[in-house]
């Protein structure tokens, strides 16, 4: 395979990873803070990508007898730590913005307002030159359409938790464009483990301002904060920094969109719960979408 089909699979699973992160987000704050569950999810997704990137290192020594290698690699690291610092504070940011909104916005509704990047990131892109042909517009608004039919079944307010997950979603567009720029410049590996690193201390500092963590409280919530920590983030976060070397921030982020068919698809498999037809249509006008948007585009 090709690189760009192998880049678009890591994409797609870190989305159908992502599908399933908001049950576990609200399920892991059930007996603690959004920030405490926070720090333990990028701890235990630091410690994971930290000893990936360790395991991959003594390959590559092994591999070239050490000598020159081992000073090769420090330079990786040292090269990751700019970029790593500044998605990682996006990342903390986008993070605490939509946890702290999900404590009173159903999942479905932050899905699907989450899932506006798609819209922002090329709005962002275009303050800085960047141009896009007709069926790449096409396929943003179809997207759109698609996870709104998938996640909004009611009256569509907002109230102020949506405005905190809105404000994730700003967050989370610039960590694509973030991701764009560094992972084709740095080793992904190393590059998500200094995110992380990041994140957990930005929220270790904010936990102990903020909230009052307790043991026993960390200990309850440790199944969700395991599988957000080695799943969602360790996983699905190296999985998009290695995909996004060789796409485009764009098609990133219609591939990403992807989430909201497979949290409906978990839902039904997992909890047993019905596909209405207003949400058949909503899975096929977004499979229609991100399937355009893959077709190569005139830029204007």
């Amino acid at each position: 395979m090709n690189n760009l089909i192998v880049s678009r699979l890591f994409i797609i699973l870190a989305s159908l990873i992502w599908g399933s992160s908001f049950v576990a987000q609200i399920l892991g704050m059930e007996h603690i803070g959004p920030i405490t569950f926070i720090f333990t999810r990028y701890t235990i997704g630091t410690i994971a990508v930290f000893l990936l990137a360790l395991v991959l290192d003594l390959k590559k020594t092994h591999q070239n007898n050490g000598g020159k290698e081992y000073v090769i690699l420090k330079k990786e690291w040292q090269a990751a730590l700019p970029g790593g610092i500044i998605c990682g504070l996006l990342l903390f940011t986008a993070t605490f913005f939509q946890q702290s909104g999900l404590q009173h916005t159903p999942a479905g509704k932050a899905a699907f307002i989450t899932a506006m990047y798609i819209i922002i990131v090329p709005i962002l892109q275009l303050f800085v030159g960047k141009r896009f042909g007709t069926r790449t517009w096409l396929a943003i608004a179809g997207s759109t359409i698609g996870i709104y039919l998938l996640s909004i079944t009611k009256d569509f307010s907002i109230a102020f938790s949506d405005l905190l997950v809105l404000t994730a979603t700003l967050f989370w567009a610039l960590h694509i464009l973030c991701g764009d720029k560094f992972s084709k410049e740095h080793d992904p590996v190393k590059l998500s483990t200094v995110q992380f690193a990041v994140t957990t201390i930005a929220s270790a500092i904010m936990m102990f301002v903020f909230e009052s963590p307790e043991l026993s409280g960390i200990i309850s919530s440790l199944v969700p904060a395991a599988y957000a920590g080695i799943m969602c983030t360790a996983v699905a976060y190296t999985l998009q920094m290695s995909g996004q070397r060789h796409l485009s921030a764009v098609e990133v982020s219609l591939i990403l969109s992807m989430e909201s068919v497979f949290a409906l698809a978990g839902g039904i498999l997992i909890l047993g719960e019905s596909l209405t037809t207003r949400e058949f249509i909503g899975c096929i006008i977004l499979f229609s979408a991100v399937t355009i948007a893959q077709i190569p585009d005139k830029k204007v």
